[in-house]
């Protein structure tokens, strides 16, 4: 398939790793135009932007979605293009709806992470590890969740709240949900998973598995890769991100959220990316597949 933003090298990655950031997906004026609204919004928990005493809880979620405004403005050509080149172009329903190119979608739900786990040292998290998808049974074609986009409204560095992913994990889904025709619920299949995979055993702190702390786990699963009995590549890594980045994550990758050392609270949503169709494993043109069918493809040993 022709890709209209992404490089062949960020379509590969992504097929490799499970995620890619795109940066300036939509203007990063817009995006800080939308932080100051989800400011206003948390106003009604007595948070003032200028005055960070008012800042008492670590995370706020505001469970609500928003449009009109900035967040339609931030519904750019580039940010869906952008999810096409790895979903596949006219594919995406949110893209289209009405027989034109503009997308018709919302932004939400908003986790703003003040201070996670500020009052302890940085690690690798054992909790909150899964991979998305709470509304839906999962099959290893399912057209619920094109893609994980993960959309940035604040500047997020180092140790500053960025979520983790376990790179190579979507290889592990497929290839998981592929000896379940049946389709798992989601939280099922999470658990399941974690049970059998030794990696992901220990990463979650399943019984059994050993009791890393600080410095061991960072190097454990950061600093180091680790190859599971199929020969998958696996590591955590950290997002970063600007005001107008965004962040596509494979559908089946493992991601938890991080600890949130740096004082600057960020903001982040996800954008919903459902499929017209389900996905596609045996298309009788291979020009047709997506690069998320092409990766999970090469899990299953098609390709």
């Amino acid at each position: 398939m022709e890709n209209k933003v992404l490089s062949k090298e960020q379509i590969e990655q992504f097929m490799e790793r499970g995620w890619v950031k795109v940066e300036e997906a939509y203007p990063r004026e817009l995006a800080l135009e939308c932080q100051q609204f989800i400011w206003d919004k948390l106003a009604q928990f007595g948070v003032d932007r200028g005055d960070p005493s008012t800042w008492e809880r670590p995370m706020y979620y505001l469970r609500e979605a928003y449009d009109g405004g900035a967040f339609d403005r931030c519904n750019t050509q580039r940010m869906a293009d952008a999810i096409e080149d790895v979903v596949g172009h006219g594919r995406w329903i949110d893209r289209g709806v009405y027989g034109i190119e503009e997308v018709v979608a919302t932004w939400g739900w908003w986790p703003v992470n003040f201070s996670l786990g500020a009052d302890r040292p940085w690690d690798v998290p054992k909790e909150g590890w899964h991979w998305d998808g709470g509304h839906f049974r999962h099959y290893v074609d399912s057209p619920d969740q094109g893609i994980l986009c993960l959309c940035m409204f604040s500047e997020i560095g180092p140790r500053g709240g960025g979520t983790l992913v376990v790179e190579g994990s979507h290889k592990v889904v497929a290839r998981f949900l592929k000896k379940h025709p049946e389709g798992l619920e989601p939280q099922e299949g999470i658990d399941m998973l974690n049970l059998e995979h030794p990696y992901l055993a220990e990463l979650t702190g399943r019984p059994g598995t050993s009791d890393s702390a600080e410095p061991d786990r960072i190097r454990r699963f950061m600093d180091e890769w680790h190859t599971d009995a199929d020969g998958f590549k696996l590591r955590v890594a950290e997002t970063t991100a600007s005001p107008g980045d965004i962040i596509l994550c494979h559908p089946f990758l493992y991601h938890a959220p991080s600890q949130n050392h740096s004082g600057i609270p960020r903001f982040m949503c996800n954008q919903k990316t459902p499929l017209k169709a389900r996905m596609n494993y045996a298309r009788s043109n291979p020009d047709d597949y997506s690069p998320v069918e092409i990766s999970i493809r090469q899990a299953l040993g098609r390709e």
